[in-house]
């Protein structure tokens, strides 16, 4: 029994002690500061230095008075390093824990993005729901750059928003990545350039990341199959030729593809890829019948074939599974998962990709 009471009222000082003016003994709590002596940073860019990396942070455009957005660098051994370095660059302190976008430099990704993900991951401020990108080339003067335009920080939430209407690109947080790393050693992370003549951030694709590390690019048809084989396609537009001649434009609203795994008795001998896509007829003055209809379907199924079998082939160019298409094939056979996991090797297995379509419009084109 004095024992437990004497449990009790350790537990009772501890509680109190922050209100007995005992500040020294809770320096690791936060201090209260006021919003406008704090620098909110939003965007934060990381490159290779020549002497361990150059950290960028941009603040966004501030809302009152329309303020231009702040921009600090710093260069140091590690991110932490630099970012609490920057603390000395102005009156406000800086403050990192609403930051929504990290970019990484083409050069950083190419020796391996770990230690960035370690910081997300330990550093007390900085969230797991960070979108990452890789920029191609060095990130920090594009964020300078767009800082002349608006901001780095306005011109991504703008991309981030209106991804839907996008067919090669679409956001991934940190988690995501580290997920994927966590499975396999590979993923991949939305790529970003710089339109010079208006200082705009621009998408530019995917970086396929093997190993953690840069390994290519996945741009123009090879992005959009990417976006078929994930799932995140909304409002590409597609032009399909009818038999006699005419043309038609195809709006791709969904698509789902389905990783299964082909055995041979117990042995792995290829993967089909199944794409269901959904799509609306957009525009055509000569669509009359069922057999116009058919025709464009056919179309639709030839060119997202295509798609899916030049993303498949960058997986087994480079050598990576950058799209996880083995977890996918276990999860649809996992009595088979044993042996995928013993079999696996993507360059020598074949790829067979199914695509079935289906193009709806306002009225049912098969009646007429």
């Amino acid at each position: 029994m004095k024992s437990r009471k004497i449990r009790i009222s350790v537990l009772l000082a501890v509680l109190f002690l922050p209100l007995s003016g005992c500040k020294e003994t809770f320096d690791f709590l936060p201090y209260a500061r006021e919003i406008e002596d704090m620098a909110l940073v939003r965007t934060l860019g990381v490159d290779m230095a020549e002497e361990g990396i150059r950290v960028t942070a941009s603040t966004g455009v501030q809302d009152q008075g329309a303020k231009a957005p702040t921009v600090l660098e710093q260069k140091g051994e590690a991110i932490s390093a630099a970012c609490l370095t920057m603390q000395a660059q102005g009156a406000a302190y800086v403050f990192y824990g609403h930051v929504g976008q990290l970019i990484l430099g083409e050069d950083l990704a190419g020796q391996g993005i770990q230690s960035v993900l370690d910081y997300v991951l330990c550093d007390i401020e900085m969230r797991l729901e960070t979108n990452l990108y890789v920029f191609q080339g060095q990130a920090g003067p594009a964020i300078w750059a767009a800082a002349e335009q608006s901001s780095a920080t306005e011109q991504l939430e703008a991309l981030e928003a209106d991804e839907g209407l996008l067919s090669d690109f679409t956001h991934r947080t940190v988690e995501d990545v580290m997920e994927d790393l966590e499975e396999n050693g590979d993923s991949f992370v939305p790529a970003l350039t710089l339109n010079e003549e208006q200082k705009r951030l621009e998408p530019a694709g995917y970086a396929l990341l093997k190993e953690g590390a840069l390994a290519g690019w996945a741009q123009g048809e090879d992005a959009k199959g990417v976006n078929l084989l994930i799932g995140r396609v909304e409002a590409d537009v597609l032009e399909a030729i009818f038999p006699d001649g005419s043309r038609a434009a195809l709006r791709i609203v969904d698509a789902e593809t389905q990783v299964k795994p082909v055995f041979q008795g117990n042995m792995l001998i290829g993967l089909t890829l199944r794409c269901q896509v959904d799509a609306n007829l957009a525009e055509s003055a000569n669509a009359t019948g069922s057999a116009d209809l058919y025709a464009a379907e056919q179309a639709l199924e030839e060119a997202c074939q295509a798609r899916l079998e030049r993303a498949a082939d960058l997986c087994r160019e480079l050598g990576g599974d950058f799209f996880q298409l083995k977890a996918r094939a276990g999860r649809n056979a996992p009595w088979y998962w044993r042996a995928i996991q013993d079999q696996w090797s993507l360059k020598d297995l074949e790829v067979d990709v199914e695509v079935e379509a289906h193009i709806q419009r306002s009225y049912n084109m098969r009646d007429t």
